[in-house]
This record gives C-alpha cells, sequence and structure tokens, in this order.
C-alpha cells in the first residue's frame, strides 16, 4: 500500500471502495480524489491529492479481469464490514483516552520515557490504583513475570524468568523498555551491558523491563512523576564506591 501509511484507516478504506481497482484509480482524476480525501477530514487534501494521482499513474501489474471482477465483489464486501469496525475502534480509543486523562494517575504514568498515548493507558490499567494491592515492588514483579525464578534441582540451579505471570502486563513492560532506550541513555546503556554479558535481546529487554518496574513502583507508590534529575541522583547515591 504505497498511497497510505496504513489499510486499516477509513481515508484508505473510502478510497478502496470509491476506486476497487487499478483501471478505477487510474481514471480518477485529482479532483475526484480530493473529493474522497475531504470526505475523512484529511488535513492536507490539496497536498496529498496531486501526489495520490501521480503514484496511480505509474506502471504497474494487472491481474486478469476474471479475477479483477471476482476479488472486486470480495473488496466491497470486506471493505463494507470494515468501515464500522474502524470507526468503532476510533470511538474506542477517543473513550480510552478520555478515561485516562481524566485519572488521578495519568501524569504519572505518561511521565514515563516513551509511553506515549497507547502505552501509558495499558500500563495504568493493568497496575490499577489500588495502593494496598502489593506490600512490596517484588510482588508485582512476580506478577508481571520480571523477576527471576530460582530453579534446582539437585546440584543443579539456574535463574529464569517466570511462564506464569500476567502476561499483558509483563507486554506493557517489555514495550516501554523497548521504546524508552530511545530517549533514556541509561535504559540503552543498560541493555547494552546485558548484551555484553551475553545475553539475547529479550532478556535483555525483560532486564530492563524489571528496572523500569522498580522505577515505576517507586513512582506510583508516593504519586511522583518520572523526573530524570531525580533518577540519576538516585543512580549515583547507590553506585559502587571505589575503595
Amino acid at each position: 500500500m504505497q498511497l497510505f501509511s496504513q489499510l486499516q484507516q477509513r481515508s484508505t478504506l473510502l478510497f478502496l471502495q470509491a476506486f476497487p481497482t487499478s483501471v478505477a484509480a487510474k481514471a480518477a482524476s485529482v479532483t475526484q480524489v480530493e473529493q474522497v480525501l475531504k470526505q475523512v477530514g484529511h488535513p492536507t487534501v490539496r497536498k496529498v491529492a496531486p501526489k495520490i494521482h501521480e503514484t496511480l499513474q505509474q506502471p504497474s501489474l494487472s491481474a486478469h479481469a476474471i479475477t479483477t471482477r471476482t476479488k472486486l465483489r470480495l473488496a466491497l464486501a470486506l471493505i463494507a464490514q470494515l468501515l464500522p469496525l474502524v470507526e468503532q475502534i476510533a470511538a474506542y480509543e477517543k473513550e480510552i483516552e478520555r478515561l485516562f486523562l481524566t485519572h488521578a494517575d495519568s501524569q504519572i504514568f505518561e511521565s514515563l520515557p516513551g509511553a506515549g498515548k497507547r502505552l501509558a493507558p495499558r500500563l495504568l490499567a493493568e497496575i490499577g490504583d489500588d495502593r494496598s494491592r502489593y506490600t512490596a515492588c517484588q510482588e508485582l514483579a512476580a506478577l508481571a513475570g520480571t523477576a527471576l525464578v530460582l530453579y534446582q534441582s539437585g546440584n543443579y540451579r539456574k535463574a529464569h524468568h517466570r511462564h506464569a505471570c500476567l502476561k499483558p502486563l509483563r507486554n506493557a513492560l517489555y514495550q516501554l523498555a523497548r521504546t524508552s532506550r530511545q530517549q533514556e541513555p541509561w535504559a540503552d546503556e543498560y541493555y547494552q551491558r546485558k548484551r555484553a554479558e551475553g545475553k539475547s535481546h529479550s532478556v535483555a529487554l525483560l532486564a530492563l523491563s524489571n528496572v523500569w518496574l522498580r522505577i515505576l513502583y517507586r513512582m506510583w507508590t508516593t504519586h511522583t512523576p518520572y523526573d530524570p534529575a531525580i533518577f540519576a541522583a538516585s543512580r549515583q547515591a547507590h553506585a559502587p564506591r571505589a575503595a
């Protein structure tokens, strides 16, 4: 899909509904393309429409007429089903955003580096706002699956990540660890150190997830948004001192 960034969006579906075949799309004028984009409230119609029209005029492969007619009916049927679904998802996301922004803990979670408007509500929903639920960070880490579990059999001992955990929470923390590397130098340094120790990409991110969970737990229990300066000072205070 070279014309639009995503297939699962209203502008793409309406365009495909208006011009369901390559022949119909090539025959469309710039004005017709503009009309479709205006239906969905595209912010830069006059800028985008000529580019789409120009792209459509480029040489492209075409299917047999029989195949085109067959797939045309299927495509229109799917578009008719997807349009209401896309609209409902958009309404659902809007309501999630409203509930998150009006929540007392929203500033805590949205202050996390890289959390954004999707990950921050996920973390709040998974952890909740009942501070009495957890008496220590270790309990939350066990629930999230970021804490290591010791396996022992005879003389064999090995620490591994637990499989029985709240997987949506573990995934949310994993995504936080992944995105935070792009914004927090210390997070990327920690990840690189784990990789240098021989840890795989996923294991290194899980280890970083556990660090973020400890930070988040402290933020959550003290009702304090994330502050890089406070974290840096705390990290310096707990750093090993040379003899």
